[in-house]
């Protein structure tokens, strides 16, 4: 066996053989394994794949629900250097369908999870690899998951891959068109791990709460391939279902010590005593956040209810870095609404309207760190234009203040022209929330005969008190004419969100413009 770290099987390999051997590494639903078993593991799987003739620069396309398999089959398809494609759970047949072509991928590892959508798949793929009790319609050459694990022999075939080949394939939600995907190479894959290390403060003691889906970048990417540098512990949960009962109840039964809880988990537990009381008494002490800016409102109940509990904000993206940014515990009073300064390996600067790269200011947020993406497969010319000068676009919207700490004030393609000015949502939405009883605010651009666009605010409130006519009198207060919302909405929906729990304003925009025909 070897034990040189040259692609991402290697680090799990030295952490089983040199570092951690039988130290407990990930758990689920009752089970323990260790780093030497998921090491062994991911060994067999990756074996009994080449003796299936599925091996180096093969595209396997994976849609699974969290289960241990999950981590195997990565570290496996790492270990023979095929090229893993991570499939999210919630799409539909025709949308697994465009990954599995545009990856190139004629091998579907499934669970029952995805059985529905592989029903779907056309053409059907040539090979599928069942967990659990999966149908699968005749057709494609169907292996059982326990026939890889029954694989002969503990070693590899081949040398393995090189820091500089492609491993994963992360496809985008598609909200602008037909999700493309991210092209990471191992070398990566592993800086976006290593860099968490410094700027998460990780160490041999964190026992990790995982809540996202294995499918998402954030899932594998964000603290649980961090832990196998310093020997951390995972329990795994498995995808759905997570309210904030059930993440209680979770957090509770791992004695996690971290977890990473997107904000409208955490507007849930804020809002129930109880679920406050019973993560006092837990050993939870550090929570991650991201997708969102928190509201203060929220960050100032978790640092009253939950004092020995610290809240981190991030950003970061499917392009990779998943955690470019980081805005600290002590940080967050100071620099509300921030997204925090750079992690140690991530350089960030601005894209001016002008075409001038800035260090400061306000413009199209740009990075370049060793862990971004290599580019978009088979995408030449979205290629072209992502990349500038170095630079890797982000297509968000942001500020950088003197500090260096990063304000992400929207998306460039949500940007709201106005009469010839720029409108930022962003800007609108902080002082909407900052209202007693607003649970959640969006602003959206919708035509307008005099302007050309107008700005329109959607309100989610917790108090009926709160109306159309105390949103307009805030903003009023706050904001400049040309600013203003034109028109408010306040309903009792939750806004819409990805499965990732980002907003989804292209689905506010046509709402708001029916309403403003009707109301």
């Amino acid at each position: 066996m070897t034990t040189l770290a040259r692609n991402v099987f290697g680090v799990l390999d030295r952490a089983a053989e040199q570092w951690f051997a039988d130290r407990p590494a990930v758990g689920f639903e009752g089970r323990a394994v260790s780093f030497r078993e998921m090491r062994d593991r991911a060994v067999r799987v990756g074996r009994g794949l080449d003796d299936h003739g599925i091996g180096a620069g093969r595209s396997v396309a994976v849609m699974m629900g969290n289960r241990l398999e999950w981590p195997e089959t990565f570290f496996g398809l790492a270990a023979i250097g095929a090229v893993c494609v991570p499939v999210n759970v919630l799409l539909t047949g025709p949308e697994v369908a465009h990954v599995c072509r545009d990856s190139g991928a004629d091998v579907v590892i499934v669970d029952e999870i995805a059985q529905d959508a592989v029903a779907r798949l056309d053409p059907a793929p040539a090979i599928v690899i069942t967990v659990g009790e999966v149908e699968v319609p005749a057709g494609p050459k169907v292996i059982a998951y326990e026939e890889l694990l029954a694989a002969e022999g503990a070693t590899l075939p081949g040398p393995g891959p090189d820091l500089g080949d492609t491993f994963v394939l992360y496809y985008s939600s598609g909200t602008t068109g037909l999700p493309k995907a991210a092209t990471h190479t191992h070398d990566g894959v592993l800086w976006n791990s290593y860099s968490q290390l410094q700027g998460l403060d990780l160490d041999e003691h964190v026992r990790y709460a995982l809540f996202p889906s294995f499918s998402w970048a954030a899932g594998l990417h964000n603290l649980f391939l961090a832990l196998l540098w310093v020997g951390g512990y995972s329990e795994i949960r498995a995808t759905g279902g997570a309210n904030g009962d059930r993440v209680v109840e979770f957090i509770e039964s791992s004695g996690a010590t971290h977890a990473m809880l997107v904000p409208s988990i955490l507007r849930a537990l804020v809002a129930r005593s109880d679920l406050l009381e019973r993560l006092r008494a837990s050993a939870l002490r550090w929570v991650v956040t991201g997708a969102e800016p928190v509201p203060r409102r929220i960050l100032e109940v978790c640092e009253r209810e939950l004092p020995a509990c610290a809240v981190c904000q991030g950003y970061g993206l499917s392009e990779f870095p998943t955690m470019a940014t980081v805005l600290r515990p002590e940080e967050t009073v100071a620099h509300e609404g921030s997204a925090g300064r750079p992690m140690a390996m991530t350089d960030l600067a601005l894209l001016a309207d002008d075409g001038a790269v800035e260090r400061r200011g306000r413009g199209e947020l740009m990075l370049r760190s060793p862990a971004t993406m290599v580019g978009y497969h088979q995408r030449p010319e979205e290629n072209a234009s992502v990349f500038h000068e170095g630079w890797m676009r982000t297509g968000d919207l942001a500020e950088i203040d003197d500090a260096g700490f990063v304000s992400i004030i929207g998306r460039t393609k949500d940007m709201i022209l106005s009469g010839g000015l720029n409108v930022y949502p962003k800007e609108i939405e902080d002082v909407i929330d900052r209202i007693p009883g607003v649970r959640e605010s969006a602003v959206v651009g919708v035509a307008d005969e005099r302007f050309g666009e107008t700005p329109v605010a959607i309100v989610v409130c917790d108090d009926p008190a709160v109306d159309a006519d105390a949103v307009i009198a805030a903003c009023r207060g706050e904001l400049a004419g040309y600013k203003r919302p034109r028109r408010v909405f306040v309903r009792s929906e939750p806004l819409p969100r990805s499965a990732t729990a980002k907003l989804l304003k292209r689905e506010l925009r046509p709402w708001a413009e029916e309403r403003m025909q009707t109301v």
